[in-house]
């Protein structure tokens, strides 16, 4: 028998562990790259700064990495996940408005897109049944519960 709540928290599920491992796998290398390899890091500045002329490009490619990387790991577990959803779908709208309109966009920004398309689905619907969220402000809500019952 079709169940609509739980075919939307299995939808939100499913959402939250692709898009937090398509973050996390694109970003993991390359934070460990801009922290560990000054030859790469070389590359983060000249992509950063002379191809999308961003002020201090290694500190904004460190930020723009963390940020998928964090907001990745965060979603994927559904911890934090409107928070770590929002990070996403910001860094992915930056990315599709400054390095992705082109003549690359069909390929580049269609995926940027769909970052930002998955990651307000987040936002908006949060993290679902099955994720720590859930669990989370659920023993939140039980002990405000609690403690309005015992302050009668």
């Amino acid at each position: 028998m079709f169940n609509e709540k739980n075919a939307w928290n299995i939808l939100l599920l499913l959402i939250r562990v692709w898009l937090g491992y398509r973050m996390f796998g694109a970003s993991y290398s390359s934070v460990i790259d801009i922290i560990f390899h000054p030859k790469e890091r070389v590359f983060f500045e000249k992509w950063f700064g002379e191809e999308l002329h961003f002020p201090i490009p290694v500190v904004m490619a460190l930020i723009a990495k963390a940020s998928e990387l964090a907001g990745g790991f965060f979603v994927f577990f559904g911890l934090f996940t409107r928070a770590a959803a929002s990070l996403i779908a910001f860094t992915m709208l930056v990315a599709t408005l400054v390095a992705n309109l082109g003549e690359n966009f069909i390929i580049d920004g269609g995926f940027t897109i769909s970052y930002v398309l998955f990651a307000m689905i987040l936002i908006i619907g949060g993290a679902g049944q099955y994720s720590l969220d859930h669990f989370r402000l659920k023993k939140t809500r039980v002990t405000l519960i609690q403690s309005n019952l015992n302050s009668y």
